[in-house]
């Protein structure tokens, strides 16, 4: 199943396969500190992020929660886990879309009115 994934890809994938639903979920601090137990290499939890990124553009099955008691990753997850990921990751997307509209805005405004002043004092 891992055959085409690099050594730390395919660990990372291993660790968080044990992790079946939001009600047991690793964490990436924790997938960092069973990685050095496993592999007796160093890595940072930026590099495991990193990795599942990869990992779940190659079509494996990683979901995550940020909602206590439980944060962290999981691998299909239970009915519906799934979608509730789906669904809070489009949120966080409209969010972000939503204040990057807003900066754009903003920044023009200025650029507007910066250039209209500067036509001003020309004349």
């Amino acid at each position: 199943m891992f055959d085409n994934l690099t050594p730390e890809e395919a660990t990372v994938a291993y660790i968080i396969k044990a992790y079946k639903s939001f009600d047991n979920t690793i964490t990436q601090y924790e997938i960092t500190d069973e990685y050095i137990i496993r592999r007796g290499v160093e890595m940072t939890p930026r590099r495991v992020r990193r990795i599942i990124e990869s990992l779940i553009k190659y079509g494996y099955p990683i979901i995550s929660t940020p909602h206590h008691p439980n944060p962290g990753y999981c691998w299909k997850g239970r009915e519906g886990e799934a979608l509730e990921c789906v669904k809070r990751l489009r949120k966080k997307a409209a969010k972000i879309f939503i204040r990057a509209r807003r900066i754009n805005r903003n920044c023009m405004a200025v650029r507007d009115k910066r250039e209209k002043i500067e036509q001003e004092e020309m004349f």
